[in-house]
């Protein structure tokens, strides 16, 4: 088993649908947008000083960039549709209510007999997203899914017993074939690994098991073990077998609307057509669109975040050339983007020049971008029919699509995850500050207000500086209630103060010569 198994916490829900089901109550809690861009976004540690390692270390270092989350409307957006499709899909299948146990004898006959019950029913349960190699799709997926739990483990609900684990999402790869067992056998696989059942030992490994067998015992097993969502990635292999995608996105129509399981599938566009065509009926939850970024202020936020990566000895600024540069190398793409950057990082440090140019970045670029090179100077050019070549980038005008995109000005949204940034930056200012007035005798309530009384006064962005202002706010209040000055205080405090006074030296001064101010500073 390699899942964490986390034991059921429910929660009250404001949804009055959600109310009393506890595969939903024990869910997350629906966030606000500037709680998912906080907890979506990915920064990796930096350390300035990680420059002067050597430089295979700083080989090693240069890795993390392809770590780093940065949101994007489209995030917020996917984020919010599976969060409500999952919910949506659990409405229908409480384990409490006696319906839940009658579906499963109910509902097989239908599956065994492929027969597609059209529920009348305008709730989302099924959705696709497209989009060009490298575009994010995958990696947003991924992000938004690991903010759930995916194994629930519930035994106690409301003081009665309730014995039940929930899995709440799965990711699956469609088979580079097409065919539809060699999914089933994966989705058997994969359970059997997060779970530690052995459902592909008894049906799996059995040759005698038909399609027709084996598609039955799929979806039984997905009631059972109250899956809440199935992604399904790379659906492009299904434009290779006709017949067979035809029978797979029944399949998966027969998932969503017999057993409300809602369902994502995710591919290139050369996936586009079949799934117009396949899977329309299912997809009441539409298409999202994973295109490739337009130079504008989204795409300068992406940079202006990985340009804080350098490993370089010389770090350089970064300019609108530079941004500029990037864009018309990797044409908006964002993985081909992060490769160039981290190639340029690299040949700079190999050769010495330890520093990043025009120049050098366009040289990586000629030299390691040539097999996609065609691709992108077809891009560069808007060449319809040289992209129509390219079927992980080209998206055929003469398919209709509904392109459902997040309508967010782009500056709200831009400034709106700063200010996730800044007030996080801004707590631990204050945090730390806490922490060093604590050590100079201060309790927490008067630490503070006298830090609050120094940011009301001042724009302070160093720790240091911060406590040291909010300490001498302190001792003016000390000067002024000797009363206090007794409470907080200790006697050695209020007499070095005093004695330096005598000597025409400030409470400030007098600390730092007693040697307070100092330890203050080395707790940095």
């Amino acid at each position: 088993m390699n899942s964490t198994f986390i034991h059921a916490n429910y929660s009250d829900q404001v949804i009055e649908e959600y109310k009393g089901n506890p595969l939903i109550e024990a869910l997350p809690p629906i966030y606000s947008k500037e709680e998912v861009i906080a907890k979506l976004s990915y920064y990796p540690m930096f350390d300035v000083s990680e420059r002067e390692m050597e430089s295979h270390h700083r080989f090693h270092l240069i890795q993390r960039l392809f770590n780093i989350y940065q949101v994007f409307p489209n995030a917020l957006f996917l984020n919010e549709k599976i969060g409500t499709i999952i919910r949506q899909g659990y409405v229908g299948r409480n384990p409490l209510k006696p319906e839940f146990a009658k579906g499963f004898t109910e509902e097989l006959p239908e599956i065994q007999n492929q027969n597609q019950i059209w529920i009348n029913d305008t709730s989302p349960k099924s959705m696709s997203i497209i989009g060009i190699s490298g575009s994010g799709k995958t990696s947003t997926m991924t992000r938004i899914l690991q903010g759930y739990p995916q194994v629930l483990v519930h035994s106690n609900y409301k003081g009665n017993p309730f014995s039940f684990t929930q899995l709440v999402w799965l990711q699956l790869n469609c088979p580079h074939d097409g065919s539809v067992k060699g999914l089933v056998n994966q989705f058997f696989i994969s359970v059997d690994n997060i779970l530690g059942t052995e459902y592909f030992d008894k049906f799996g490994r059995s040759n005698k098991l038909s399609v027709n067998t084996l598609m039955p015992i799929m979806t039984t097993v997905c009631r059972g073990i109250g899956l809440g969502f199935i992604s399904i990635d790379e659906v492009q292999h299904l434009s290779l077998k006709g017949g067979g995608a035809k029978m797979m996105l029944n399949f998966f129509v027969t998932l969503s609307n017999i057993l409300s399981i809602p369902i994502c599938l995710i591919g290139t566009p050369s996936a586009m057509n079949v799934l117009q065509r396949e899977f329309r009926q299912a997809r009441r939850g539409g298409d999202m669109i994973f295109d490739r970024m337009e130079n504008d202020a989204y795409w300068r936020l992406f940079v202006e975040t990985i340009w804080n990566y350098q490993w370089v000895r010389k770090p350089v600024e970064l300019t609108e050339d530079f941004v500029n540069l990037l864009y018309e190398e990797s044409q908006g793409i964002i993985d081909t983007a992060l490769k160039l950057y981290s190639l340029s990082q690299l040949r700079a440090i190999a050769t010495n020049r330890e520093e990043l140019s025009i120049r050098l970045i366009k040289q990586v670029a000629r030299e390691n971008l040539k097999l996609i090179q065609p691709m992108l100077k077809a891009l560069r050019n808007g060449d319809i029919h040289e992209m129509a070549k390219y079927e992980d980038i080209y998206f055929p005008f003469e398919t209709a699509v509904e392109r459902e995109r997040i309508e967010l000005e782009k500056n709200s949204f831009i400034n709106a995850t700063k200010a996730i940034n800044n007030t996080v930056s801004k707590e631990q200012l204050q945090e730390e500050a806490m922490f060093r007035l604590n050590l100079l005798g201060l309790s927490k309530e008067k630490a503070k207000h006298a830090i609050k009384l120094a940011l009301k006064e001042h724009q302070v962005k160093d720790v240091n500086e911060l406590a040291r202002l909010a300490y001498q706010y302190f001792l003016s209040n000390m000067q002024e209630n000797k009363e206090e000055l007794k409470e907080e205080s200790s006697p050695n405090l209020r007499t070095i103060v005093k004695e330096g006074k005598e000597q025409g030296l400030s409470a400030y001064q007098s600390l730092k010569r007693a040697g307070i101010i100092k330890s203050l500073e080395g707790v940095v």
